[in-house]
């Protein structure tokens, strides 16, 4: 049972959550897991027994979203660090083909680029599918559609959703 979400809980409450090796304050900040925080009372690292409140009630989630041409990890409860990968997922042509590339080098279908960010709470990134990391050249005739994936990686205090969204836009 979590630690109660209040300012009235004890010690007694966090040990019985976290059952640490004894049953003092620092034995609980070493054996507590960093996700299961509540990110309204925690900063890292823990000093204090008020960070402990709401301590291992449902875990907060990430969102990600494709919102227009942008792709949005938001709903951070605290700072933090997160990894995403982006994958440019695939590309159909009535014409000539798009170029994609990334810091200058033309990526192919299936290539990945790791981006480790940090921030919170609130809205992590909220940037352009198409320009941010890979960038997308228009053909030089015809219609190319282009397919850039995002999944989380890694985040250092928030649970986060395992599949990956895409974003998908005609260029010409």
């Amino acid at each position: 049972m979590a630690v109660p979400d209040t300012g009235t809980f004890s010690l007694q409450d966090v040990v019985d959550e976290i059952n640490p090796t004894t049953d003092d304050l620092i034995d609980c900040v070493s054996d507590a897991s960093s996700g299961s925080y509540d990110g309204t009372y925690y900063t890292s690292p823990a000093t204090s027994l008020l960070e402990f409140r709401n301590y291992g009630a449902a875990a907060a989630q990430l969102t990600l979203i494709a919102s227009g041409n942008n792709f949005q990890v938001a709903s951070a409860t605290a700072f933090q660090s997160i990894q995403l990968e982006f994958e440019y997922v695939s590309q159909s042509t009535t014409g000539g083909a798009a170029i994609v590339t990334h810091n200058g080098t033309t990526k192919s279908v299936g290539d990945t680029v790791v981006v480790n960010t940090v921030g919170g709470p609130g809205t992590i990134w909220d940037i352009n599918s198409f320009t941010n990391p890979f960038s997308v050249a228009d053909p030089l005739s015809g219609v190319a559609t282009v397919t850039i994936g995002i999944k989380i990686n890694s985040a250092s205090v928030d649970t986060f959703p395992t599949g990956q969204v895409t974003n998908t836009k005609d260029f010409s």
